[in-house]
């Protein structure tokens, strides 16, 4: 048995060496397509399916209940995460234990107190049993200790992040100890974290952990909601001493037996919670429904927050197409292989003719085609890694790579050996069984009969199928591709083109709050000497993106429901809305009339203005954060157009504007309308902002353009890749369609000489191959335009501005489709029309 092994190898090592081209067209698709499957799949499985590189992952829950009332996320306050986490402390050794972290904020760490060394990480506060409730070891150094969370230690301990140790601080082992300062907060750092962990949430990864307790330092803030001004919320002070202010994503490591117990036990902790937001809802029965509220414990195994579910379709619908791509590589090998197979026919004859069995063929068929699969294996994980890693930057945002797990596992493997069987399956039985239901001792016989009419027909249905698939997967390229435009030309009600963001930096600003409208000023005029510069203005933060939710009521009209009384806010300086191209549509904008001592004034948007008013004119009109009483603070003096400042696909949001040097606070932005470019005017504004004299830094200047553009990245994932995969698939049909007419040229070549011996010009054979193509592109096409309907329902979320009917993809697909099938099939047409009848009969 061995012996016939190598026997087969070597003789199937002689016919690769025969036919080079053959058996590097075999390897290259194969590689390809195996390769982008192993690149998607891997990319997927660590988008969704990865676990935790923890202790146990499946024990790991998060803890909801009822959601915030602004945001509707499911964090906690602090005092409500220290209830649950005492009711668990004290009891049996295998009970919940209870963990908390907050969002990502960004810090400016300067490394042994020098202010040239300041560089922007991200941090997370995270509670100081948070990495041993895990099961984790540091890398390095040691974790929190019991207690961090309790008070500002007069150096705040700090892990971090295996990752930025190594790129940042070249795995030094020395930096235990080693003292830095975080936004102006002395810190030291005390270790670091194992190499696989990046956090507990799916597609982030802070640079360094701090325990709770360093929020008092109000240099940390990260995402938060609360009950508002009119339930003693005092943002500028601590956070751990306000039940009113929700900020922390509770988990636990629950095991099985405890999970229903657990939930009931926090279920009632949490009830002095749940009543205290219950107060906000003037609805009688939302308010039952948050004192009813129940603990869930939803599965963290694999990580939480949003990351999964807003790649999951796109990632989803990638594998499925580039599926489509791999069956399509391997009817077209099976073609091929059948052609060649075909041509073999007398070899396999002859070889029967002395004995050998059809299983002893097949044999050493399979044989052939194993080597060209193994001789594939390692160029396809060499495109796979390429694909993964490509797809991954093409998904993360600019500047930083979204951190994800994409070392080899054994569900790697597995997908990739099934692969590789199904190709083999493909690549072998189809051509065989084709081949195997002719009588092979007919093949002596002449040449031109050896094709049979049998095996001509299956070939072309191989090829139909393969039309049908390329039809699908080039119409749901245009799908996307039509997409992407659509998004991108919508118009966002502001000037994105001509508007550059620039983002400030405040670590080592030692202004007061009070002062800050004077250096606002200052810097606007500065600015705006710019020639080309047509507008400037401060922000709070800037498009897209910035989603500050609130609560605004109205004098005299208590009866409005709540609904209508949430939208978005952002504090902006004056002349804001004419930097952003923003149209003022009744009333006026922000001005230097507007100061602290003058009356408070705000500025709505038209949706908020109809949801507040109707049609009534808004301008005059008092409003307020709190209910009656303190529902008149402000004075409407203005009311303009509505703009997309969360994302291009969402609507307008409805937007409550008030002035920042009525209440100075620390501006994130400050927005800059030219005439031309805006890169062109980068060097100008930093020139212009240093002779303003702030004390505060620009971390960056970014093109709003490019912040909405950044924003498209699963748009731009499904455009790219579906075009790249288009391209390949057509590629594909061409290589089919010339081989197999090509092929039946050969087979044919007896019966055109007689053609043409009989009277038939060149134009009539060259249309008799072309019919042929045509054919078969007929009966391909419209199995392919359904596929691509069934499709294009299948993924109506991802798509926008494309109708029920997509008859502009499908136009476009078939045309395109058509002309490459033409041009593939115009070689052979022509080499049939150049037979000489003479030659042709000789050679039978």
């Amino acid at each position: 048995m061995l012996r016939d092994l190598i026997s087969d190898l070597r003789y199937a090592a002689r016919q690769l060496v025969h036919a080079p081209a053959f058996a590097v067209t075999v390897v290259l698709t194969l590689a390809l397509c195996i390769g982008a499957n192993l690149g998607v799949f891997q990319l997927l499985y660590g988008v969704l399916f990865a676990p935790l590189p923890i202790s146990h992952p499946q024990e790991l829950y998060s803890i909801e209940a009822a959601r915030s009332p602004f945001d509707a996320q499911t964090f906690l306050s602090y005092s409500a995460y220290r209830n649950l986490r005492h009711s668990s402390q004290g009891a049996a050794q295998d009970a919940a234990q209870v963990i908390a972290r907050s969002g990502i904020s960004r810090a400016v760490i300067q490394r042994n107190g020098d202010a040239q060394s300041a560089v922007r990480i991200d941090t997370q506060l995270v509670s100081d049993n948070f990495f041993s409730v895990l099961g984790l070891s540091p890398a390095a150094g040691r974790f929190f200790l019991d207690g961090d969370d309790d008070s500002l230690a007069p150096q705040l301990p700090v892990v971090v992040r295996y990752g930025y140790w190594k790129q940042q601080l070249g795995a030094d082992p020395s930096v235990i100890g080693r003292r830095i300062v975080l936004s102006g907060i002395p810190a030291v750092i005390v270790g670091v974290a194992p190499e696989r962990f990046t956090g507990v949430v799916a597609g982030e990864a802070p640079d360094l952990w701090l325990p709770l307790s360093a929020q008092s330092s109000g240099q940390f803030e990260s995402w938060f909601d609360s009950l508002g001004p009119g339930h003693g919320v005092e943002l500028e002070k601590p956070w751990n001493k306000q039940p009113a202010i929700y900020w922390l994503w509770t988990l636990a490591r629950v095991p099985d037996a405890q999970k229903s117990q657990s939930a009931a036990r926090w279920t009632e902790i949490l009830q002095p919670d749940l009543a205290l937001l219950a107060t906000l809802s003037k609805d009688p029965l939302e308010h039952e429904k948050i004192l009813r509220a129940n603990v869930k414990l939803i599965s963290s195994a694999n990580g939480e927050g949003p990351f999964r579910s807003r790649y999951s379709q796109p990632l989803t619908v990638l594998m499925a197409i580039v599926g489509v791509v791999f069956l399509i590589g391997c009817l077209n090998l099976a073609n091929l292989q059948l052609a060649r197979l075909l041509n073999r026919s007398r070899e396999f004859a002859v070889r029967a003719s002395l004995g050998a069995s059809r299983f002893r063929i097949l044999r050493q068929l399979s044989v052939e085609v194993g080597l060209w699969i193994l001789l594939s294996i390692l160029p396809a994980i060499w495109i796979a890694s390429l694909t993964s890693s490509v797809l991954l930057r093409w998904v993360s945002p600019q500047g930083r790579l979204i951190p994800l797990d994409l070392h080899v596992t054994f569900q790697f493997a597995c997908f990739a050996a099934a692969l590789l069987l199904a190709s083999w399956l493909l690549f072998t039985v189809i051509p065989a069984f084709q081949v195997g239901r002719r009588d092979l001792v007919s093949a002596t016989r002449a040449k031109s009969a050896s094709g049979g009419t049998q095996t001509r027909k299956g070939a072309s249905f191989l090829l139909a199928a393969q039309v049908s698939f390329s039809l699908l997967l080039l119409g749901v390229a245009a799908l996307f591709s039509q997409t992407l435009i659509n998004i991108s030309h919508i118009d966002a009600g502001l000037d994105r083109e001509h508007v550059v963001s620039v983002h400030l930096d405040y670590a080592n600003s030692k202004t007061p709050e009070s002062a800050l409208p004077a250096i606002y000023a200052r810097t606007i005029d500065a600015i705006q000497q710019i020639p080309g510069v047509v507008g400037a203005a401060v922000t709070m933060c800037s498009p897209p993106g910035c989603v500050w939710n609130t609560a605004i009521h109205v004098a005299g009209h208590a009866e409005i429901p709540d609904n209508q009384l949430h939208g978005e806010e952002n504090r902006v300086g004056p002349g804001y809305f004419h930097a952003m191209g923003i149209p003022v549509l009744r009333g006026r904008e922000f001005d230097k009339r507007d100061t602290p001592e003058s009356q408070q004034v705000a500025v709505l948007s038209h949706s908020f203005a109809r949801k507040l008013f109707g049609n009534e004119d808004p301008i005059g009109h008092r409003v307020g954060y709190e209910p009656a009483p303190n529902d008149s603070e402000y004075v409407v003096v203005g009311e303009v157009g509505d703009a997309r400042v969360d994302d291009l696909r969402s609507a307008a949001p409805p937007i409550a504007y008030f002035s920042i040097t009525q209440r100075p606070m620390l501006a994130g932005t400050i927005e800059v309308r030219t005439l031309g470019p805006v890169d062109k005017f980068f060097p100008a504004i930093r020139v212009a902002f240093s002779q303003a004299g702030p004390d505060f830094l620009i971390t960056r200047m970014t093109p709003l353009q490019a912040e909405y553009d950044a924003g498209l990245s699963r748009e731009k994932l499904l455009a790219r890749l579906t075009g790249i995969f288009a391209f390949l698939v057509l590629l594909l049909a061409a290589l089919g369609f010339y081989g197999l007419l090509s092929f039946h040229v050969a087979r044919r070549t007896a019966e055109i000489g007689v053609r043409i011996a009989v009277g038939a010009t060149p134009a009539d054979v060259r249309s008799l191959i072309l019919r042929q193509a045509f054919r078969i592109l007929a009966v391909g096409v419209l199995p392919g335009i359904v596929f691509l309907e069934l499709t294009g329902m299948a993924v109506r979320s991802l798509l926008y501005g494309v109708g029920a009917v997509n008859l502009a993809p499908v136009f476009a697909a078939v045309v395109v489709l058509v002309g490459v099938a033409f041009l593939a099939a115009l070689g052979p047409a022509r080499r049939a029309a150049r037979v000489d009848p003479i030659e042709a009969l000789r050679s039978e």
